[in-house]
């Protein structure tokens, strides 16, 4: 068959860097927008159709973000080519086979995932989320050609030292103007960066290494998971569609903030958040905040039975958001990627003098970091409960539910 895609420049670098057969490795760094998962998608899966008995291997670091990106976007271009057979989906062990090869998903939330059997291919997605132990760990067992794609927001990475010098590297910068297919305002949302912060700028619109200076939150550390003995557990909700929705379970203990990261997800409906609410225990005296801005998904959540209420808005409210989480020990779950990748580039504006604006932090990739603000940035700093619940008055299973939670 003769398939016709839509390839962009970052398609046709990665596939002279494939034909020519010289290299190990091919590692492709760029700016956000620039197409690389979507066009290694397309790659992988022409390259395999010409082939047999071959092993590809698609890994990310948890299985909620391979499930929400790479996976998606794999499906997406095989049923846009006609090539989708659901037969050939063995959804439970998250393998699809493609003519006499095999495509198989794995998260390394799955410790026996690390090692696995031998494979031909192996692409590493968003691979600095990955240690060297892991890399080290998929690689070893990889004949021949390993693939990784990363947005270079973290300058100090295994990546830079250890495998871009290699003389059988191919190293693929590109940018969001690499990717013809780009909405006009997406566009118009990168290059803002030029004027609101130089870093942002050169990691996100140039796709080059940067350091971030005058980072909001350093005070967090990393943990293996969220807590048993969290007396007080409640969420942040952060709406999107064709950004990211962020729901981020929070607890709260003593003088410390826990986060564990639930959603991180583009295109999701609200009722499909709901459906995605159910399978994580949310009791209905659990409280969740959400943002100010939706107050119809707010309402619709609500009818679900759901205790959600929207997010302190108003001068000076972010500044003293930000304050609160300023003022407490962080820990973060390891799983938590998105979460992880934000905050290490979590910024504020700066005037033309170059002052810190306290209430005005960039609003570009901080979906997690809205949703941590709303719900536990508004923790009273002597009895870290929420101060005053914000409840309707007509909804009295809400007023019920907040009392009980407050001990009242």
């Amino acid at each position: 068959m003769i398939a016709k895609i839509k390839a962009t420049n970052v398609y046709r670098r990665n596939k002279e860097a494939f034909d020519c057969n010289n290299y190990r490795y091919i590692v492709n760094q760029g700016g956000t927008r620039s197409s690389k998962t979507f066009s290694l998608c397309q790659l992988f899966i022409i390259k395999l159709l010409a082939e047999e008995n071959k092993i590809l291997t698609i890994a990310r670091k948890t299985t909620p973000s391979l499930k929400s990106t790479v996976m998606r976007d794999f499906f997406e271009i095989l049923n846009g080519l006609g090539l989708y057979d659901e037969r050939l989906h063995n959804k439970t062990d998250k393998q699809y086979k493609l003519g006499n090869n095999l495509v198989e998903f794995i998260s390394l939330d799955q410790p026996q995932k690390k090692r696995g059997g031998k494979r031909n291919y192996l692409w590493l997605n968003e691979s600095n989320e990955f240690t060297y132990e892991d890399f080290f760990q998929l690689n070893i067992r990889t004949s021949e050609l390993t693939v990784l794609d990363y947005n270079p927001s973290d300058p100090y990475h295994w990546i830079h030292d250890k495998i871009i010098p290699k003389e059988n590297c191919k190293f693929i910068q590109s940018t969001y103007l690499d990717n013809p297919f780009l909405e006009e305002a997406q566009k118009k949302e990168i290059e803002e960066l030029k004027d609101t912060d130089p870093d942002y700028w050169k990691i996100y619109g140039l796709g080059e290494k940067g350091i971030l200076k005058d980072l909001i939150l350093t005070n967090w550390e990393l943990i293996d998971e969220f807590p048993q003995n969290i007396n007080q557990v409640q969420y942040g909700l952060d709406f999107g569609y064709t950004h990211p929705t962020a729901l981020l379970k929070i607890g709260i203990k003593e003088n410390a903030i826990y986060i564990d990261e639930l959603i991180y997800e583009t295109k999701l409906t609200n009722s499909t958040i709901i459906e995605r609410m159910k399978t994580f225990d949310i009791k209905n005296s659990d409280e969740i905040i959400a943002d100010s801005a939706e107050p119809d998904k707010i309402e619709e959540i609500s009818l679900a039975g759901y205790y959600i209420s929207a997010s302190k808005k108003g001068a000076g409210s972010v500044g003293a958001q930000i304050d609160v989480l300023q003022r407490k020990k962080i820990y973060i779950t390891r799983n938590s990627v998105n979460i992880i990748k934000e905050i290490k580039t979590w910024k504020f504006k700066k005037d033309k003098e170059d002052r810190v604006l306290k209430d005005c932090p960039i609003q570009f990739n901080d979906h997690a970091m809205a949703a941590l603000r709303y719900g536990a940035g508004e923790i009273d700093a002597t009895s870290h409960f929420v101060s005053v619940p914000r409840i309707r008055e007509n909804n009295k299973s809400q007023l019920t539910s907040g009392l009980k939670r407050m001990n009242f």
